[in-house]
């Protein structure tokens, strides 16, 4: 029996949709890390401070789930709701974006966040799950 080493157009082959999966992620990544730097740098130097002093609230130790400041760094309008990017510091997941600015994409009832009077550039508070990747606005 060969083996895909024995036959070099399934090598190759191989390689080729490996190397093609690759850059499609380092095209997705330039493009989040772009997202994230032009929200960061619309920040107001006052903003960005505020941010930085995250202060986490309600953390649970035992699922890794707490409750910090965001700055909502852009809206979209799709139609009953709108999709937001949730700006906001990391402290606390031990990885290589500790101590950076990071974002979170949350959708709401477009008439909730009428209603709350939020806007691009509102302080809000979200709570965190990155066992889910999720994170949620609270009241």
């Amino acid at each position: 029996m060969l083996g895909i080493v024995d036959d070099p157009i399934t090598f190759f082959g191989a390689i080729a949709v490996v190397a093609v999966f690759i850059v499609i992620i380092l095209i997705w990544l330039k493009k989040e890390n772009k997202i994230k730097n032009e929200m960061v740098a619309a920040l107001s130097e006052e903003v960005r401070n505020d941010l930085k002093d995250n202060q986490v609230q309600d953390y649970d130790y035992q699922r890794n789930i707490w409750t910090q400041k965001a700055c909502i760094g852009s809206v979209k309008d799709k139609g009953s709701k709108v999709a937001l990017k949730l700006l906001w510091y990391n402290t606390v997941i031990q990885n290589a974006t500790l101590y950076q600015f990071q974002y979170a994409d949350v959708t709401m009832k477009k008439a909730d966040f009428e209603s709350r009077g939020l806007k691009q550039g509102s302080i809000v508070k979200m709570r965190i799950d990155p066992n889910t990747a999720k994170a949620e606005l609270v009241w």
